[in-house]
């Protein structure tokens, strides 16, 4: 037996227009990718943060930026402008370790106190205990002083230190001291994208005419286009998951380079294609030419529709100062409806893909689970 739960109007109009969500949310999403690798932003944020987490006041030491100037990570480097993403955190506790052991200011602290005991065989382990025992006791010193205790407590076998372990156990500790952070970065970065994402929505939305009340309506009073965005999302929904979770702008972390910069334009173009062809075959109304002139009277209908006044014994009569202010011959309530379109657009937008193609799944999921079951 099949089950029309997609005949029902207000499910089709509530599938269509969150499949235009998911459309317009996924064309932003690519935009802001290619804003992202063109300024190299995730790496230089993740930089910026590294910086302010990492500096020391108390022995003025940043660093964040001896981290980023070591040989190590230079190596990934593609320029002061450009620095990498996704760097191991395992790499960066190696060399956290070896510039704390190396630092000139440890080194004319130890020059003044030549004498002093060596506990270690390994010279890296030596400098490094004296470092975080001499420098000033500022957060990060005090942080890396504690994790060095720490493995060496763990590292005594047999009363004596096995300074393998003991390198092994610090580096471990500082890598999931980096991981934790890299998780806050990560959730710091997805504000911000969200609000940036909401921008380029709101102006992707006023650029194209995108109003998600005049959708709501267009859809309404028309079923063959809820239909026929019904079977687009159908027949290319692998595709357009795939670009959801390809393009996850708020918590991807993708290298900046030509080629991946060359295949997101690529995707844009091909992507607003499909768009544009769908909006042409559906008469969608989206677009600066008679689609405005359509939305507006859409909108000017929506008012005129609540302003009417029912009486007692259920009959209409005509609204009392329906007609408003006017600017250019259209309503000002009509263009604030529209105003309100286009923040609709961007907020849906600013949520993300990932969150409407999933929205989308799980309808289908369950639609075709109540389908089997009857």
């Amino acid at each position: 037996m099949e089950i029309g739960f997609f005949s029902s109007t207000i499910v089709q109009v509530a599938i269509s227009v969150i499949i235009s969500w998911a459309l317009f949310a996924l064309l932003c999403s690519m935009i802001h990718e290619v804003i992202v690798r063109l300024k190299s932003e995730r790496g230089r944020f993740y930089r910026t943060k590294i910086n302010e987490k990492l500096f020391d006041g108390s022995n003025q030491i940043n660093w964040g930026i001896l981290i980023y100037n070591h040989s190590s990570i230079k190596l990934f480097t593609k320029s002061e402008k450009a620095p990498p993403v996704g760097i191991d955190p395992k790499t960066m506790a190696e060399v956290l370790v070896d510039i704390v052991a190396n630092c000139q200011a440890a080194k004319i602290l130890k020059f003044n106190h030549p004498n002093q005991a060596a506990l270690f065989q390994q010279k890296l382990l030596n400098d490094f205990d004296f470092a975080t025992t001499n420098l000033g006791q500022s957060d990060v010193i005090v942080m890396l002083r504690k994790t060095f205790d720490k493995a060496k407590i763990k590292g005594i076998e047999n009363q004596s230190f096995n300074e393998e372990k003991i390198y092994s156990i610090l580096i471990d500790e500082l890598t999931i001291w980096f991981e934790q952070f890299n998780n806050r970065t990560s959730a710091w970065y997805k504000k911000l994208s969200q609000k940036r994402l909401f921008a380029v929505g709101f102006l992707v939305a006023l650029a194209a005419n995108v109003d998600s009340v005049a959708l709501f309506e267009y859809y309404k009073g028309n079923p063959t286009a809820r239909i026929a965005m019904i079977e687009f999302y159908a027949k290319n929904k692998l595709q357009l998951e795939a670009f959801s979770v390809k393009y996850n702008t708020v918590t991807e972390v993708t290298q900046t380079d030509s080629l991946a910069l060359i295949d997101t334009k690529a995707n844009i173009a091909g992507l607003a294609k499909q768009m544009d062809s769908l909006k042409n075959d559906l008469e969608l109304p989206i677009g600066w030419d008679q689609a405005f002139r359509e939305t507006m009277k859409v909108n000017s209908n929506i008012i005129q529709q609540n302003a009417v006044i029912s009486k007692t014994d259920g009959t209409q009569k005509a609204p009392k100062n329906s007609g408003g202010l006017i600017f250019f011959g259209i309503p000002l309530a009509a263009i604030l409806f529209k105003i309100l379109g286009f923040i609709i657009s961007a907020f849906a937008a600013s949520i993300g893909a990932p969150f409407w193609f999933d929205l989308l799944k799980k309808a289908t999921t369950v639609t075709s689970t109540i389908i089997k079951k009857v």
